[in-house]
């Protein structure tokens, strides 16, 4: 009797983890093709669910997208007292505005997204994130965020960049999320207003981690870390960057590992949270004592 071939999703980038590969054993794949912009692939896992992969790297599945979406909105949202409005880069499956709308002080979202197809396959595959493109409160532009942010009047109170791992790259000229945008970034940002990231996670590249802090550092003057388990991905764990824009000199700003907005645990399952809450907030930024000196030099360096 011959087994029935497997097939496997398998993650390998040797600069972001130097001699390792993840895999997920796919079920059944539900569509794969080629955008103007990166490869989209959707898939079913066996314990993750449903799996959005682009250019080969997991980006969210049905099984805990929520664990990075909510830390990657909440730590900046609390950090602001009134974020009214809110500024996503990427993000074009729709996560992190839904859990920005599950959050009444925020007013107005805008995502610019450069790849429409992106939108279009999570609203057909992954809804439980897509369908939230289409609410009221947001506005959707397709095209480059460099672009958008040279040429943008308004101002925001909270930015989130929810892009893949490749808007860091050694290429100076072409990543996105280099000084030069952090700068531009800065200026379309309200006074003590919060810029976040999805970073590398402790140890896992410490290299890309620190051009990460140095690239935010153009436009942030305080920089703070947290770090959240997400199954899923490479290593399990993600760190989230975030860091509260200071145009003021003089002024003393306030500390972002300490929430100034706070949800309570009973707050945050009325809200439909499941990982985020105030304590946690205080907890995913307490690090390792050895990784906690090293990004405390980074980032007086």
């Amino acid at each position: 009797m011959t087994e029935e071939k497997q097939t496997w999703h398998v993650e390998e980038c040797d600069d972001d983890y130097p001699g390792q590969r993840f895999q997920h054993l796919q079920e059944e794949l539900l569509c794969e093709f080629q955008s103007p912009f990166q490869s989209i692939k959707v898939y079913k896992h066996k314990m993750f669910g449903t799996v959005l992969a682009l250019d080969g790297c997991v980006q969210a599945t049905t099984y805990d997208e929520f664990l990075y979406q909510e830390m990657l909105t909440y730590l900046p949202l609390c950090s602001v007292k009134d974020p009214k409005k809110v500024l996503v880069v990427g993000g074009g499956d729709g996560g992190i505005v839904r859990e920005l709308l599950k959050d009444d002080r925020v007013e107005e979202i805008t995502l610019v997204e450069i790849d429409e197809k992106v939108m279009q396959v999570c609203k057909e595959h992954l809804p439980f994130m897509g369908k939230y493109l289409e609410n009221e409160k947001v506005s959707v532009i397709v095209g480059d965020a460099k672009e958008f942010v040279k040429s943008c009047t308004n101002k925001f109170d909270v930015v989130i960049l929810d892009v893949t791992d490749y808007a860091i790259s050694s290429d100076e000229e072409n990543q996105l999320l280099g000084k030069e945008f952090y700068s531009q970034l800065k200026e379309i940002m309200n006074d003590n207003g919060v810029v976040s990231y999805q970073a590398f996670s402790p140890y896992q590249n410490n290299d890309l981690l620190k051009t990460e802090i140095e690239n935010m550092r153009a436009g942030a003057g305080l920089i703070c870390y947290g770090s959240v388990p997400v199954p899923s991905f490479p290593n399990g764990m993600i760190g989230i960057l975030f860091g509260r824009i200071t145009k003021e000199k003089g002024k003393v700003y306030d500390p972002l590992d300490t929430p100034l907005y706070r949800i309570s645990s009973e707050e945050a399952k009325k809200m439909g949270l499941r990982c985020y809450y105030d304590k946690y907030h205080v907890s995913s930024c307490t690090l390792p004592l050895e990784f906690s000196s090293w990004f405390e030099k980074m980032c007086t360096i």
